[in-house]
């Protein structure tokens, strides 16, 4: 018997709601999880695969644990392109979730129901550290650049996610890249595209979610990003390690205090007994991945880092 014939009734409500109020129908309108992704039209074989699209679905099936049907060896390069690699994926996750394998996605449908079901099920910074690590696949940890075609198209995305829309020529000039840091885009595009929804504060810069987390650590507040000083907290996956850069006196204590602090802030993607492995973007021009050390209780070097954000509940 399929394991989730049970839900065959949600899901057929769920459809006909779709089909009733169409693509712009909210989450909570149809009863979808939350945070839920959509796509605008078919993406897999003969689908319409625009580059959006594709870039989603690959972005969604990264984040599916191997064993309910995600990349098992090697996670996809998120590029927007269809190819094999991409197809496969999406009939093992169809085939794994006894799914009809079509290797499609359509707007409406059984497949992107169930990869929004099983995403919103896994935990949030696993989810975090799937999106960073494409990313930086996708970057080539640091052997694509910011100025290169591909990669200021990119760039354009993150800066999307804090409602500035700058143009590909733009993002392509030296000059302009050296007056507009994406570091903190880069995060939190990261933090969108994993399905924090709310729960983070989108910035293009880091001492504004830094200072959001610390508030929510202050206030005792139920809410998911918490920043703390380095020698209250280990760095943790998912979460965020921030630091000062340019000669800047930015503290754990002062972030909050309206000065325009020059931050830094990578996600931090492993952990090991005496060092972190983070992803940043912005990293010499590129996304790449930096080793961090640790003290012997796995605390930062406060000298360097000033503040640690955590995934509450980890």
């Amino acid at each position: 018997m399929n394991p989730f014939s049970r839900e065959s009734t949600r899901l057929g409500a769920i459809l006909f709601c779709l089909i009733i109020n169409g693509r712009n129908a909210s989450a909570s309108q149809c009863d979808l999880p939350l945070p839920g992704e959509a796509i605008a039209a078919s993406v897999g074989r003969e689908g319409q695969n625009s580059s959006a699209d594709v870039l989603t679905i690959q972005i969604m099936l990264n984040q599916v644990p191997a064993r309910m049907g995600g990349p098992a060896e090697a996670l996809l390069t998120p590029d927007g392109l269809i190819g094999t690699q991409t197809i496969a994926a999406i009939e093992a996750f169809q085939r794994r979730q006894l799914l009809a394998v079509t290797g499609l996605i359509k707007p409406v449908g059984e497949t992107l129901l169930r990869l929004n079901e099983v995403i919103s099920s896994q935990p949030l910074p696993q989810r975090i550290v799937k999106v960073a690590q494409a990313e930086q696949q996708f970057w080539k940890n640091g052997n694509l650049r910011e100025t290169d075609a591909r990669g200021a198209a990119r760039v354009k995305l993150y800066w999307a996610t804090v409602g500035q829309d700058y143009t590909v020529d733009q993002l392509q000039e030296s000059s302009f890249q050296n007056r507009h840091p994406w570091s903190a885009v880069f995060v939190s595009w990261v933090m969108q595209r994993a399905g924090a929804g709310k729960k983070f504060r989108y910035s293009a810069a880091h001492r504004v979610y830094t200072a959001a987390a610390k508030r929510n650590t202050i206030e005792g507040s139920d809410k998911t990003f918490k920043a703390f000083r380095v020698r209250e907290k280990a760095p943790r996956v998912g979460g965020i390690v921030v630091k000062g850069r340019g000669g800047s006196q930015v503290s754990y204590d002062n972030v909050d205090n309206g000065e325009q602090h020059k931050t830094h802030g990578d996600i931090v993607v492993k952990i090991d007994e005496r060092q972190a492995i983070a992803i940043g973007g912005n990293v010499s021009n590129s996304v790449r991945a930096t080793t961090i050390p640790l003290n012997i209780d796995g605390m930062l070097n406060a000298s360097v880092f000033f503040a640690v954000i955590i995934v509450d509940g980890q």
